[in-house]
């Protein structure tokens, strides 16, 4: 199976999709080895450099490791879906509700400065999560438009 040579998505876009594709469906469990680049560089008709970049773009999203001289592997669920949309767990993690129930009950005076700290940073994590999702699809807008200008050009 190659890849389509008119599709408006680069090659290891596509490839990453592919493989995207294989991990949602269950074909690929956690912890499954992928094909090798060379087999994929086969299954798919790419280049290697191309097979790397979507490993690299499946690596980025958390669905996939590597192991040096191993091979890459996928990843168990995590704080990125299968869509490869952002996502972080907003939940407050038991360790942080029972040290602030543990610290009010100890002094009874403000939060602790430990206290401010933790929800200083959860506050700027909501904060980058919206930042990467709005700057995920403004590079999906700029990705259109190039790729608009190329078949322009191409004529």
């Amino acid at each position: 199976m190659s890849m389509p040579t008119d599709h408006p998505l680069p090659p290891y876009q596509l490839a990453a999709g592919k493989l995207r594709k294989q991990i949602q469906e269950g074909k690929l469990k956690p912890g499954d080895r992928l094909p090798s680049s060379r087999e994929l560089r086969a299954e798919l008709g790419i280049a290697n450099a191309t097979v790397h970049s979507a490993l690299r773009v499946l690596r980025d999203e958390g669905l996939v490791y590597s192991v040096p001289n191993r091979g890459t592997y996928v990843s168990a669920p995590s704080s990125t879906d299968v869509t490869g949309e952002f996502k972080i767990d907003f939940t407050t993690p038991a360790w942080y509700s029972a040290a602030k129930e543990e610290t009010a009950s100890a002094n009874k005076a403000a939060p602790s400065s430990v206290t401010q700290v933790l929800a200083q940073t959860l506050e700027q994590l909501r904060e980058m999560a919206a930042e990467i999702t709005a700057l995920k699809q403004h590079v999906e807008t700029l990705e259109g438009k190039v790729h608009q200008l190329e078949q322009k050009d191409a004529r």
